[in-house]
């Protein structure tokens, strides 16, 4: 697996090596950050579900001046932490926490993002769960931020509150869903 476009391109990355583990694809990640364009330039980002940390990775690759990487999983967090080249350590933070308490974390310190991304485990009801959380956070999101969630295609989104789906691709069973918030 290698970091696919950016100053970080053709970087190798590693994998946890846990048997449940899904890693999203090249082309998909290519795929969704040619969606997110310029967009993505000077991004704050949040990486939910890290695993290997290579959606974060890809984003501080095109130009995001910052990631913070949330994974539950002391495995995932070890791996995401050495992913990370000495050089853009300085635009990473990495935590040890379930994704639904770092919600409520970055709530409580005023922490916001202009771009979340979350690749949840599919087909365990987690993308509503954790859509309702966002949207139901007044704080964390700027006013113009994406979601992007990577999910099955058997899965739905959900009650989305104040979030609303912007696009949605496919390939094959993976649904990519781009989500913004509703204007005020």
């Amino acid at each position: 697996m290698r970091i696919t476009t950016g100053i970080l391109k053709g970087k190798k990355l590693i994998s946890p090596k846990l048997k449940n583990l899904r890693l999203t694809e090249e082309k998909v990640r290519k795929a969704i950050f040619d969606v997110l364009g310029e967009f993505v330039e000077r991004a704050v980002v949040l990486e939910l579900f890290a695993g290997s940390g290579a959606l974060g990775l890809e984003a501080i690759s095109r130009g995001a001046s910052s990631v913070t990487f949330v994974d539950n999983d002391k495995e995932c967090i070890e791996v995401v932490k050495r992913n990370i080249p000495p050089e853009i350590k300085p635009k990473t933070k990495v935590m040890r926490i379930d994704c639904f308490r770092a919600i409520d974390y970055f709530s409580c310190h005023e922490e916001r993002f202009n771009l979340i991304i979350l690749d949840p485990p599919y087909k365990k009801g987690l993308v509503s769960l954790i859509l309702k959380k966002i949207s139901e956070s007044s704080i964390l999101l700027e006013p113009e931020a994406l979601i992007v969630v990577e999910h099955h295609g058997e899965e739905k989104l959900g009650e989305l509150g104040n979030l609303f789906l912007l696009k949605q691709r496919r390939y094959g069973e993976v649904f990519v869903s781009f989500l913004k918030l509703k204007d005020k």
